[in-house]
């Protein structure tokens, strides 16, 4: 009864306003009740597009697929935490990449881009093609912590949520400091080729940093991690697929 009342009401202010376009809002963790739901709201009135919200969580959003098969409507915007600066435009290469799990290169590309007078245009474009060495990454990470985006930039990683938990953004930003402390420490040589860093120079670098050599392997760790997700999107960009998401066409309109 109260959604046969919601949606009556929904229809008549329609009828009276005459909007433009009805944006519906989608939360992202539903799942598959989005296509019914907006199935729902589309018989009460036309749906023109669609804002998926609560992308800062650990959904991926999978669910506003059906939504926008059951209304033709494409997904414009995606909202990732409370504030209005967290409403970004929806990319259809970002939001598959989060639904296969491979992180989201490119929206870290765009944050690091808006710090473009402290990060070279050398670091982005290697970083971009995933083929860059330490001195790219540690130029990025004094960067976001410079501004106050770790959380950010550590949530588009795949596994985490756009936003990490405060206790958890503390550990980070100490770890981050040791990666820091450690990547110089390390040699020129080192630092433009990490794949030579074996355990004894993991264990000079760790002394020479006040670092554990656990630390350093995590560090090594996180830039293979950066390094496959670039790789990834590289291989989805050439498959007929991936050309595709880069025009912009879809089997089904996303916007």
């Amino acid at each position: 009864k109260e959604e046969k009342a919601l949606m009556e009401e929904m229809r008549s202010l329609a009828a009276a306003i005459r909007p433009d376009e009805v944006m519906l809002v989608i939360d992202a963790t539903i799942g598959q009740q989005a296509g019914v739901q907006a199935a729902a709201f589309h018989q009460a009135t036309p749906i023109g597009s669609i804002f998926l919200a609560k992308l800062d969580g650990s959904a991926r959003g999978g669910g506003a697929l059906s939504a926008v098969a059951a209304t033709g409507a494409p997904i414009k915007f995606v909202g990732t935490g409370e504030k209005v600066e967290d409403i970004e435009h929806f990319v259809p290469t970002r939001f598959i990449a989060r639904l296969l799990g491979i992180g989201d290169l490119e929206a870290i590309i765009q944050k690091v881009r808006e710090a473009e007078k402290e990060v070279s245009g050398e670091a982005l474009e290697a970083i971009a093609r995933g083929r860059f060495t330490l001195y790219e990454l540690r130029e990025v990470l004094k960067s976001m912590r410079k501004r106050g985006w770790l959380s950010k930039l550590l949530g588009f990683l795949p596994g985490l949520p756009y936003e990490l938990p405060s206790e958890a953004m503390e550990e980070m930003e100490v770890k981050v400091e040791r990666w820091l402390a450690i990547m110089n420490s390390m040699t020129p040589e080192e630092m433009a080729n990490p794949r030579i860093l074996n355990s004894s120079r993991i264990r000079r670098i760790a002394r020479g940093s006040g670092t554990t050599e656990r630390d350093v392997r995590e560090l090594i760790k996180y830039y293979n991690m950066m390094k496959k997700m670039g790789k990834q999107l590289r291989k989805l960009r050439r498959t007929p697929f991936g050309l595709k998401l880069a025009k912009g066409k879809w089997p089904i309109r996303m916007g």
